[in-house]
């Protein structure tokens, strides 16, 4: 009779532990790996990477934040980066910095959104002001001509690597390929903006998405039995647990403890006070004005700075080369600038005063987000908006291929794209690779 009994039994256990303890440990131990969660210390350090390695402007960043976060710590799911890539590229200032910014926010609340921003910014403002300090005793800026063409050219292609990574993870439907495809043809063709095509999208999922969902509800009169999963910010993965909260808040950065032209802020004169309060006012419209990057407000900022008459053009073009040859965003040309005009107080000013008003859109629409991300209209205007980044940024690779001349850079630029679409190589790789094998071939005058 036991022995009878005991294959049923060892079945019927068996089978019990296969329908409730087996499968669940299992799906913990493949997931915890992929989830690991950041420390506050350990973001600020993958931020302060990204800004000493970010050659080539916000977009380029992104291809490198992506081999970081998504593929080597896992922080970040491809789905979770395509959301956090079309969040930071609907908002004013760099799109690597704002995509900082939202992923810090995301961890650990509005302390890791600063401590994010700021150390990414921090390497490319210390570069920028000891070359601006070097610029005013030499008057001259460094000559680089054949090195920044090659990193231009390598830059097209990581452009357009993480075009086509985010085209496969947030490009699914058939509407949404509509989208992307309207967004490239209408910002070649008829230079329209991104602000304009960023309502396009939006509006194409709330009527494509949003509005075929309830006419399918109302078409059956019913809705689903189970109610639908929490949505983790905005559309899928998982929940995030609520921030932890750190014992040391993050320190700020220690002033510069140079001497230049000016003094100490408490120690400036009214009247130097006035100056600065005028300089942090023009940069921080200039950087909430900043729609597409620091290229978007070259222009308007041109057109301030020399009304003002605070520095030449020439010194304004010396501005720009400056803020592209160097790592981080292009808008530290507004260090630069504000070193020119009045030495450490001044770079310090206008950094914090351009890169200010971005940061706190990022913190208020991040915190919006997490209110109602659940909801559907919401959750729907986000994929209409993930498609128009996409066709955005295949725009702007498109764009930036233009400015390429000769087969050498083509030939870099296909290379690149080529190689990150088939291996896994850290984009600050392919971009030193890049630059570099273009200033051989230059001093070799090819």
């Amino acid at each position: 009779m036991r022995g009878a009994g005991n294959p049923a039994g060892q079945g019927g256990v068996g089978r019990g532990v296969d329908a409730r303890a087996t499968p669940r440990p299992a799906r913990r131990r493949r997931r915890s790996p992929r989830r690991p969660r950041p420390t506050l210390p350990a973001l600020a350090r993958a931020s302060a990477w990204l800004g000493l390695t970010g050659f080539g402007g916000g977009l380029s960043v992104l291809g490198t934040m992506h081999d970081l976060l998504v593929e080597r710590r896992r922080w970040l799911t491809e789905r979770e980066f395509t959301v956090t890539a079309t969040v930071s590229q609907m908002l004013p200032g760099g799109a690597a910095a704002n995509a900082l910014a939202y992923t810090g926010l995301r961890f650990h609340g509005p302390a890791g959104a600063v401590a994010a921003y700021a150390a990414f910014i921090a390497p490319g403002a210390i570069v920028v002001t000891a070359l601006a300090a070097l610029y005013v005793r030499l008057g001259v800026t460094p000559t680089a001509a054949p090195l920044l063409a090659g990193l231009n050219a390598a830059v097209v292609g990581i452009v357009a690597s993480i075009t086509l990574q985010m085209l496969r993870a947030g490009v699914q439907r058939p509407w949404q390929m509509g989208v992307a495809a309207a967004t490239l043809l209408f910002s070649l063709g008829a230079a329209a903006s991104a602000g304009e095509m960023a309502a396009l999208g939006i509006g194409a999922g709330l009527v494509l998405d949003l509005g075929v969902k309830r006419m399918r509800l109302l078409r059956f009169q019913r809705r689903a039995r189970r109610p639908s999963p929490p949505v983790a910010l905005p559309d899928e993965g998982t929940p995030l647990p609520p921030p932890e909260r750190d014992a040391d808040p993050p320190g700020a950065p220690a002033d510069p403890a140079g001497p230049p032209r000016l003094p100490a802020l408490a120690l400036l004169s009214a009247p130097a006070l006035g100056a600065l309060g005028a300089m942090a006012l023009l940069f921080l419209r200039a950087g909430l004005g900043a729609y597409g990057g620091g290229f978007a407000i070259i222009p308007h900022l041109q057109a301030s700075v020399l009304a003002e008459h605070w520095i030449g053009p020439r010194q304004f073009a010396d501005a720009v080369a400056i803020g592209k040859l160097t790592p981080g965003p292009v808008l530290l040309m507004a260090t630069f600038i504000g070193y020119l005009v009045h030495g450490v107080a001044g770079a310090a000013v206008a950094t914090a005063a351009v890169f200010a008003g971005p940061l706190a859109l990022v913190l208020a629409v991040g915190a919006w987000l997490a209110r109602v991300r659940s909801r559907r209209p919401i959750r729907a205007a986000l994929r209409g908006l993930t498609p128009a980044v996409v066709g955005l940024m295949a725009a702007a690779a498109l764009a930036l291929g233009r400015s390429l001349e000769g087969r050498v850079e083509l030939a870099i630029a296909a290379a690149s794209l080529l190689t990150l679409a088939r291996f896994r190589v850290n984009p600050v790789l392919v971009m030193a690779l890049g630059g570099g094998v273009r200033l051989a071939l230059s001093l070799a005058g090819l």
